[in-house]
């Protein structure tokens, strides 16, 4: 059956879901191969450790702190340091940088779905191995585990209540400093046991969803994204283009902390061309206008601007886009996108939100086909081609000029 946008979305929303490394990801695999290899990828699975999902990071973050709170009248320095130490994981973590954490056990396998069509002798600057561009399209295909933090009532609290969090975590890191510096107050250890209950129960609230309800089917968040991406790639091979090379990346373990989008970059990153390799992420396109992402993070703000932004920013004020396709932030957590925006290599994502600057459904029993709208996923596609082409076309005139 030919490639559609409709078809892929519908045989990826037929599993019951896609979580990292379960039974479903195997199928997932399956469909998406064929599809890229009907399309005439050149395609490879390629495996990566990761956490089943966050939920034993948030354990293992929760865990270390509160034991540092439980045992300081004891351990006295030792459960200072060792809890400095949880919390600047955590930190690390929840401001989407590396963190050890997600090395700890269990540890499973998961796989990115990598699909490459190279143009081969087209030169640069006389050297017949080296494109013009490089462009990577980008998509998770791996589901959520349903969270009650993302109900609709409370997703808009989410992320002042992560960072809430923080700043307790960091509080803890300094009471018990004090502590042990010889101040001394009857307040300090039920503020401690007070901590202690705060961060249990946030680690209840925040996993406890995936415990009665599993994994979110997905169909948003991301079987749009993944479809958006596989039809970007059909689009870019019909046009014209001489020396784009074109792959596709398909992650595992997004929902995770992007831990496969992480492993990818740091696999291939110095294969790359240098200054000439542009990502575009798909993420959650159901259910909502289209935004161009410009603003990111918990505590630390992560910002997208490189020059294929400015491309695409450029494109924001111009028909047929204009008034339809807006800047957005997205705070709640991250994308794909963030290793690359931190490696300064040109990124940008789309998405679909809502009025009040939600994405309706995720993480949530409701992600599902039926109540998903792919009006926005065309729009996407355009947008994605005309910012790629207009970003392309500054590199052809460069190549002509060397």
């Amino acid at each position: 059956m030919p490639f559609t946008v409709e078809t892929l979305i519908r045989d990826l929303s037929r599993l019951p879901h896609r979580g990292a490394a379960t039974a479903f990801e195997a199928s997932a695999i399956e469909i998406l191969s064929s599809t890229l290899k009907e399309l005439q990828a050149t395609v490879n699975v390629e495996p990566f450790r990761t956490p089943r999902t966050y939920i034993p990071i948030i354990y293992w973050l929760i865990a270390g702190i509160a034991s540092g709170l439980l045992t300081a009248p004891w351990l006295g320095w030792l459960a200072v340091t060792w809890s400095w130490g949880w919390i600047t994981l955590a930190w690390l973590f929840f401001n989407w940088r590396f963190s050890p954490v997600t090395r700890l056990p269990p540890q499973v396998t998961s796989h990115n779905v990598i699909g490459r069509w190279r143009e081969t002798g087209f030169g640069y600057a006389g050297d017949n191995d080296k494109p013009v561009m490089k462009v990577i399209l980008m998509a998770h295909y791996d589901t959520a585990p349903i969270s009650l933090l993302y109900r609709t009532g409370t997703v808009n609290s989410f992320h002042v209540s992560l960072v809430l969090s923080l700043i307790l975590m960091l509080g803890s890191g300094f009471l018990l400093t004090i502590e042990q510096l010889g101040f001394n107050s009857d307040w300090v250890p039920w503020t401690r046991y007070g901590l202690i209950a705060y961060f249990v129960l946030q680690a209840l609230l925040s996993t406890l969803g995936f415990w009665l309800y599993g994994y979110s089917n997905g169909a948003s968040d991301n079987a749009t994204g993944v479809a958006a991406a596989v039809a970007t790639a059909e689009r870019l091979k019909q046009l014209y283009l001489p020396g784009l090379e074109t792959e596709i990346v398909l992650t595992g373990a997004e929902e995770v902390g992007m831990i496969g989008s992480r492993a990818y970059l740091n696999k291939h990153i110095e294969s790359w061309p240098k200054g000439r390799t542009v990502v575009v992420n798909f993420d959650t396109l159901g259910n909502g206008s289209l935004h161009l992402i410009k603003h990111t993070g918990t505590v630390e703000v992560i910002e997208y601007t490189n020059e294929l932004m400015q491309s695409a920013e450029k494109l924001l004020e111009e028909k047929p886009f204009r008034g339809i396709v807006k800047p957005g932030r997205w705070h709640i957590a991250d994308f794909d996108s963030v290793w690359f925006v931190r490696r300064k290599i040109p990124v940008m994502t789309l998405t679909a939100m809502d009025k009040k600057g939600r994405m309706p459904n995720i993480h949530r029993p409701e992600d599902q086909l039926l109540v998903t709208d792919l009006s926005t996923i065309p729009t996407a596609i355009d947008f994605a081609i005309q910012t790629i082409v207009r970003h392309y076309q500054t590199y052809e005139i460069t190549a002509e000029r060397l």
